[in-house]
């Protein structure tokens, strides 16, 4: 296969050479194939890099690069390379944030520190983009003075309270909101799922109460008093097995937003 490969990638601007960079947005997130291809494959994806001109191309190459190598002690000698370049592909827009996210921590998994990930998009990154990145980023266990970066990286937290924080409220809605229960499917806000049944099956409120209560609450996404109203929404439809339309259930999306603007009450975090 690999040798299938590097014939593709002989001739620039050929439908082979298309063919080889389709095939990589293909495989790269399919281990098996990845370790089928071994390090041999790495080493010429990484010699292949300085031929690449397209930006595109090169973030898809130091994609699969990431997620292709099992990390010994001498890829650390890439990973810097590659590290730099690719904060060039985000900076030059030239890939999409789920593959920024999953890209990065493969950084970080190869021995490039948090720290310097932060660093890097603070400095090279337009503001908003970066903080849209580090909010779907691990930040809590960034050490270190961060200097002047320090003021961005807390706005980046806030933001990702925030998004932790709505979508705990989203799965709320689609529960205790007949409309929301109703439409969510067919509206163009997103719900996290389509429907309620998603919600009920898989992670509400089952595991993440008990699990995250006390996180939740230190780290100031959801109060008390709200943590409490999804307590009472746990013990309707689990232990009571209330129905969701009974007047028990509904009653408490008054009882979450105490006649507050509920856009409002998403997206501020408590005190």
């Amino acid at each position: 296969m690999n040798e299938i490969l590097k014939n593709l990638t002989k001739d620039k601007g050929t439908i082979e050479y298309l063919t080889f960079f389709v095939l990589l947005e293909k495989i790269k997130y399919i281990p098996p194939i990845l370790e089928y291809c071994g390090d041999d494959f790495v080493e010429y994806m990484i010699e292949l890099l300085p031929r690449i001109d397209d930006k595109y191309d090169r973030a898809s190459l130091i994609e699969t690069i990431v997620q292709s190598y099992y990390w010994d002690e001498n890829s650390v000698r890439y990973s810097d390379e590659l590290f730099n370049e690719y904060i060039r592909c985000i900076r030059d827009h030239a890939t999409n944030l789920d593959d920024i996210i999953s890209c990065l921590n493969g950084f970080v998994h190869a021995g490039v520190r948090k720290q310097e990930v932060v660093i890097q998009l603070i400095k090279h990154v337009d503001k908003e983009k970066a903080i849209t990145i580090l909010s779907r980023f691990e930040l809590d266990d960034v050490t270190g003075s961060l200097g002047k970066e320090s003021k961005l990286l807390t706005e980046a937290k806030e933001v990702s309270s925030i998004r932790w924080r709505s979508g705990i409220i989203a799965q709320f809605l689609l529960l205790v909101h007949p409309h929301v229960r109703k439409y969510a499917g067919i509206s163009q806000i997103t719900f996290l799922y389509d429907t309620y049944h998603g919600v009920y099956a898989d992670c509400w409120p089952r595991g993440l109460l008990p699990n995250q209560k006390e996180l939740l609450l230190n780290s100031k996404v959801l109060s008390a008093r709200e943590i409490s109203v999804l307590e009472t929404l746990e013990e309707l439809i689990n232990s009571q097995e209330k129905d969701l339309d009974s007047p028990e259930v509904e009653q408490l999306y008054d009882a979450f937003f105490a006649g507050k603007d509920p856009l409002d009450v998403i997206f501020t975090l408590p005190k």
